[in-house]
């Protein structure tokens, strides 16, 4: 015959106690939470805001891109072929910054030969300066010498004719000398003439030895600038925009092809388009808020565009503060107009449940533990007030969202 032990069986009954008590505790405890739900204060799980006194901000969202008023083309001024990219878009560039090299090995030539021509041309000038210098010399000398007979023959001649008087020189040598002496003074008036041609002469030679210099000059001046427009720089600081379509080394260009352009960035200016709604609230000179990369700057309205476009208007904002070294042209951006700015206006948080479109609706209002429903007239709505203009006062609670059990109040 089989017996239990007694201990076993007590242990059996404590543990069936123990799980009846547990049992008891959990469903006390779920008794109470049900029972505190039910029961507590309603206003525990509202969300409410007071009306008060505070400034309100009317604005209209709009969006667009950043645009240069001032920019600059850099052309090609010669054929070549790319040779080197040094710099690509979106880069901030200094004034005269090298954007592209051009390879143009025949230009490479002519600019030689030109310095060969100009080095020659130098030469013979300076050759034939000496020859006219030469030449003025010989005349000059000529002159001089010319000059020096006449004064002998003179002499000559006065004392010829002492002893042609006294009857001691005959008749035909007197004549003679004489005859020397016009000729001496015929000779030295044509060479005062030949003298006088030949410096008028040389002053025309002169002017064209010089042209012809000055013409080698400006050939090489003219091939030298060809050869540092092979180096595409630029004119003014800024920032390049955009290069030529799938432009790469050893690509052909021609003469005035458009290589690439550049933007002043202190130029920039936000482009923008807003919904036809606000056609007749926008207004030249109203304060705009212009969002770049994270960062609010202030700007104002200064163009607004009269037509309708695909149920937008478009505006131009002005930055009156200095825009980031990010801020590019065409980078897109959102903005904010404000249409309207009242201060010490009569105000609350904006609900969730407001319909912007109506300027008379009804708002709840929390009172003594209780919700109801109230007539209110609406005036400014920014993006966290709205103005209240009749049926609330300073003080009262306005629900900021509606409970599901109030959803059919």
């Amino acid at each position: 015959m089989l017996t239990i032990p007694k201990q076993d069986s007590n242990l059996i009954k404590s543990r069936t106690v123990l799980l009846l008590a547990l049992g008891v505790l959990v469903l006390v405890a779920i008794v109470w939470l049900v029972l505190t739900v039910l029961f507590s204060n309603k206003a525990y799980d509202i969300k409410y805001s007071a009306v008060e006194k505070g400034a309100v901000q009317q604005q209209v969202a709009v969006f667009g891109r950043l645009k240069p008023r001032i920019s600059s083309s850099l052309v090609a001024q010669i054929d070549g072929h790319i040779s080197q990219l040094n710099v690509l878009p979106g880069s901030h560039l200094d004034s005269n910054t090298v954007v592209l090299t051009l390879s143009n090995p025949q230009l490479l030539r002519q600019y030689d030969i030109a310095k060969l021509n100009w080095q020659k041309a130098q030469a013979m000038h300076v050759s034939a300066l000496a020859k006219l210098q030469r030449e003025a010399t010989q005349l000059d000398n000529d002159v001089a010498m010319a000059q020096s007979e006449l004064k002998f023959a003179e002499q000559e001649i006065a004392t010829l004719d002492v002893l042609h008087k006294q009857q001691l020189l005959s008749e035909l040598d007197f004549l003679k000398a004489k005859t020397r002496l016009e000729q001496i003074r015929l000779k030295l008036d044509l060479t005062k003439r030949s003298e006088k041609a030949f410096l008028t002469a040389r002053e025309y030679e002169e002017k064209a030895l010089d042209l012809t210099l000055e013409s080698e000059k400006q050939q090489l001046a003219l091939t030298y600038s060809d050869v540092q427009n092979l180096e595409i720089k630029t004119s003014q600081g800024g920032i390049l925009t955009e290069l030529l379509d799938e432009i790469d080394v050893g690509q052909a260009v021609s003469k005035g092809t458009v290589l690439a352009k550049l933007s002043d960035k202190n130029s920039l200016y936000a482009e923008l388009l807003a919904p036809a709604s606000a056609a007749d609230t926008i207004k030249i000179g109203m304060p705009v808020k212009v969002e770049i990369k994270g960062t609010l700057y202030n700007a104002k309205v200064v163009r607004v565009f009269p037509s309708i476009e695909a149920n937008q208007i478009k505006l131009e904002a002005a930055f009156i503060q200095q825009v980031p070294t990010s801020a590019i042209s065409n980078l897109s951006i959102a903005a904010n107009v404000v249409v309207a700015d009242k201060e010490n206006a009569l105000r609350i948080a904006k609900p969730i449940y407001l319909n912007p479109r109506q300027l008379t609706q009804n708002v709840y209002i929390y009172e003594e533990g209780e919700i109801f429903a109230k007539e209110v007239t609406i005036g400014l709505q920014g993006e966290q007030y709205i103005e209240i203009l009749a049926g609330l006062n300073e003080g009262d609670l306005v629900l900021s969202t509606l409970p599901n059990d109030l959803t059919e109040l």
